[in-house]
């Protein structure tokens, strides 16, 4: 007699099969703009039954939320191991620019710009819920900025959130102009933006 399958076992079948959908729905939407995938075609890609999928998730908008939070959580995730990389005995802006070059790179490969986008055509309620998860993820540079601040490091007056909210959006821009075969590297953008950042461009 075969033998039943354990709750266990359903479950970790269940959560692979969502996250094979995560991944393929990721791709489909860096490929093609959220506005194209819909639910059937995210299903042909990952070879189950449309209707499979309202197993996992109720709509295609809460695939794409899926979607939105694994990117908020995976540029955590790689800019909080830069940091770490940086150390934590070193200059709040030594940290800050690991933070910087990990967030570029990570918005060069992930298609960051068209993220937002998509971020934008989201129901209220769900936008809003990510827009959280942003901000929760931006008070990672704002810390960094302030404790440049504290340490007097930067000049005395700024506001922590404006230039975070400055220099993450400069670098979110990127995608939409940097040429891969140009002669600029993400270290190099990133070490340009931490020069405005710490020196300004204007002689003093």
């Amino acid at each position: 007699m075969a033998r039943q399958k354990s709750g266990k076992d359903r479950i970790t079948k269940a959560d692979k099969t969502r996250a094979r959908l995560i991944e393929v729905a990721t791709r489909l939407f860096q490929e093609h703009g959220s506005d194209e995938v819909t639910v059937r075609r995210i299903a042909a890609a990952a070879k189950i039954e449309a209707g499979s999928i309202y197993y996992h998730f109720a709509s295609r908008d809460q695939i794409l939320r899926a979607v939105l939070e694994r990117g908020v959580g995976n540029a955590r995730e790689e800019v909080l191991a830069a940091i770490a990389e940086a150390g934590a005995d070193s200059s709040p802006l030594v940290r800050l620019r690991a933070a910087l070059g990990a967030h570029l790179k990570y918005t060069l490969h992930h298609h960051f710009s068209s993220r937002l986008k998509a971020i934008r055509r989201l129901p209220k309620r769900l936008r809003d819920h990510h827009m959280q998860q942003e901000r929760d993820y931006a008070e990672i540079f704002a810390g960094l900025l302030e404790e440049a601040g504290r340490k007097g490091l930067l000049q005395s007056g700024f506001d922590p959130s404006v230039v975070r909210m400055l220099a993450m959006g400069a670098l979110t821009w990127v995608a939409e102009w940097y040429d891969p075969e140009g002669a600029m590297t993400p270290d190099d953008i990133a070490d340009e933006l931490m020069r405005v950042l710490t020196k300004g461009i204007a002689k003093s």
